[in-house]
C-alpha cells in the first residue's frame, strides 16, 4: 500500500526552500526592485515605521534598506527559517523587530500605526486578498502607505492552456483580476499598475523545478495532482508551446486618509432606530456640519438633511448635499434603477469642512449601496469612527452585538452606542459588558420631537473629545 504524500504547511514549504530560494527567484528579484522603486518615491517621514509582510529571504527588505536608510522596522514572515535568513543576510539601520506572523491575519496593535506596510509576492497566497488588505490598512497611521506586489488572474496562462488542450485542469491557484485588487480599501487613495514579465524555461520540467525551489507547490483548493502519464503529456504540450510563462504582476500603492478625527459616522442596527434624531443632537451639541451621502424615500417625506437642519437649527452652509438623492423608500441599490441611476460607492468622499462633521448612513450596516458595496464598506472607505444607534427595547441585544462584531471584524473604530426608546438599565448593562463598548447616551421617548427637545438633549450629551477618546 502506497503511503500518502506528506502535506506540508505553508510555513514548512517555504522554510524548506530557504537555502535554494534565491537561485530560483528571478521574478521575485525583479518584482522586489520595482516595488522598492515605487516605495522610494513616496513622501515617507524620516525614520518611518515599516511593516513588511512575508519577507522571504529578504529581497524586498534589502532593496528598502538601500533606499530608505534608518527606519523602525517590523519584518515578518510565516516561516521562521525565512526570518533567520533575513537576519543573516540583510543589514537594517534603526530599530528592528523580527516576528513570525500570518500576514493575512496580522495580530498586531493598531496604535500608533505604521507609515508603510509593504509586501512583495506574498499576497497571492491569501485566501481573501481584499479582506486581508483591509485588515492591514487598519494598522496604518493617518497618511500611511500600503504598497504591495502580487500576481493577477492570467499568470501561468500558458501552463493552463497546455492542460486545457488535453482536457485537463491545472492545479495552479486562481489569482484576482488587477481591477479587483484593493476594491475594499475605501479609506485609502491610490490604485494598481500592471506589468507583464515573460519567463522562458529550457522545458516544462525546469518550470516545475523552479516552482518547487521557491516553495510554491501548493495546489489550488479542490484540485488533485495529475497522474504521471498525464503530467508527461502536459509537459510535452507545454514544450511544444515554447516552454514560456507570462507573469501578470500588479503593483498597488494606496495612502490612508489624513482626515482629522473630528468626524463620526452615525449608523444603526436597523432602519428607523433614531439615527436622524441623533445626528441632529450631535450637530447641535458639537456645532458640527451634517452630511448624508445617500438619501432615499424623499417622495414620501422630507429628506433627513431637511429634518436635521430644522431640529438642530443649522444654517445652509453647515449642510452638505447628498451625492445621491432618490425617491423610493428602498435601499440605495434597489431605488437607483427605478430612476435610471447608477450608484458607484467608490466615488464617495468626505466633504471639505473645517468644522466637525456628522455623517449619517442609510439603514443598517448591510444595506446594499451598489452592485458591489454595502454601508459597512462605505464606512470603512471614509475611515472615521462610528456611533451606533440602537433601540432600547426587546431584541436590541442581538442586533446591537452583531453590529458591533461586524464593525470590529473590519477594524472600524467604534466611539460608542446610543440607545433610543424607553430607558432599560439591563439592556444598557448587557451592551456595555458583552459589546465591550460605552453607551454614550440614552434618548427616551419624546413627547415632541422639535428643536427645543434637541437642544435639551444636546446640552446633556458628552463632548466630541469625550466620545472619541473611547476608541
Amino acid at each position: 500500500m502506497k503511503a500518502r504524500p506528506q502535506v506540508l504547511s505553508p510555513a514548512a514549504r517555504f522554510g524548506r526552500a530557504v537555502m535554494a530560494y534565491e537561485t530560483h527567484a528571478g521574478v521575485q528579484k525583479h518584482t522586489a526592485i520595482r516595488l522598492a522603486e515605487r516605495i522610494a518615491s513616496l513622501p515617507l517621514p524620516p525614520q518611518p515605521r515599516v511593516l513588511e509582510i512575508g519577507c522571504g529571504t529578504g529581497l524586498l527588505t534589502r532593496e528598502l534598506a538601500n533606499r530608505l536608510g534608518p527606519a523602525n522596522w517590523c519584518i515578518t514572515d510565516l516561516a521562521p527559517a525565512m526570518l533567520t535568513a533575513v537576519r543573516r543576510r540583510v543589514t537594517l539601520l534603526g530599530t528592528v523587530r523580527y516576528l513570525q506572523l500570518d500576514g493575512e491575519y496580522p495580530a498586531l496593535a493598531s496604535r500608533p500605526g505604521f507609515d508603510l506596510i509593504c509586501s512583495s509576492l506574498t499576497a497571492q497566497w491569501f485566501s481573501d486578498l481584499n479582506a486581508a488588505l483591509a485588515r492591514l490598512s487598519a494598522l496604518l497611521a493617518p497618511g500611511g502607505y500600503l504598497a504591495l506586489a502580487t500576481l493577477t488572474e492570467q499568470t501561468f496562462e500558458e501552463w493552463r492552456q497546455a492542460h486545457t488542450h488535453l482536457g485537463l485542469t491545472a492545479a495552479t491557484p486562481g489569482y484576482p483580476a488587477a481591477t479587483a485588487i484593493g476594491s475594499g480599501l475605501f479609506s485609502m487613495q491610490g490604485g494598481v499598475q500592471t506589468e507583464l514579465l515573460v519567463q522562458r524555461y529550457p522545458d516544462g520540467l525546469s518550470f516545475l523545478r523552479n516552482l518547487k525551489g521557491l516553495g510554491a507547490t501548493a495546489p489550488a483548493p479542490g484540485t488533485r495532482p495529475l497522474s504521471v502519464p498525464a503530467l508527461r503529456r502536459v509537459l510535452r504540450r507545454f514544450n511544444e508551446q515554447g516552454a514560456s510563462v507570462t507573469y501578470h504582476l500588479a503593483y498597488g500603492v494606496w495612502r490612508k486618509s489624513t482626515r482629522p478625527s473630528d468626524c463620526v459616522f452615525v449608523t444603526g442596527t436597523d432602519t428607523g432606530v433614531g439615527k436622524t434624531l441623533l445626528c441632529a443632537v450631535l450637530a447641535r451639541a458639537w456645532n458640527a456640519d451634517y452630511w448624508k451621502p445617500l438619501q432615499t424615500g424623499v417622495a414620501e417625506e422630507p429628506s433627513d438633511t431637511e429634518t436635521v437642519a430644522r431640529l438642530a437649527q443649522l444654517p445652509e452652509h453647515r449642510l452638505h448635499p447628498s451625492a445621491y438623492l432618490l425617491q423610493a423608500p428602498l435601499s440605495p441599490w434597489a431605488a437607483a434603477p427605478l430612476e435610471n441611476m447608477t450608484i458607484d460607492a467608490t466615488t464617495l468622499a468626505l466633504p471639505n469642512t473645517t468644522a466637525p462633521l456628522i455623517v449619517e448612513g442609510a439603514g443598517g450596516l448591510y444595506v446594499p449601496l451598489d452592485d458591489h458595496h454595502m454601508m459597512i464598506d462605505l464606512i470603512a472607505k471614509l475611515g472615521v469612527p462610528v456611533i451606533l444607534t440602537a433601540r432600547s427595547t426587546l431584541g436590541t441585544l442581538n442586533h446591537t452585538l452583531l453590529s458591533l462584531q461586524a464593525l470590529r471584524e473590519r477594524a472600524i473604530p467604534v466611539a460608542g452606542v446610543v440607545m433610543n426608546g424607553p430607558l432599560s438599565a439591563s439592556n444598557r448593562a448587557a451592551i456595555e459588558r458583552f459589546g465591550k463598548v460605552r453607551v454614550l447616551a440614552e434618548i427616551p421617548a419624546l413627547a415632541s420631537v422639535d428643536a427645543h427637545a434637541v437642544t435639551r438633549l444636546a446640552q446633556a450629551f458628552p463632548s466630541l473629545e469625550e466620545c472619541l477618546v473611547q476608541r
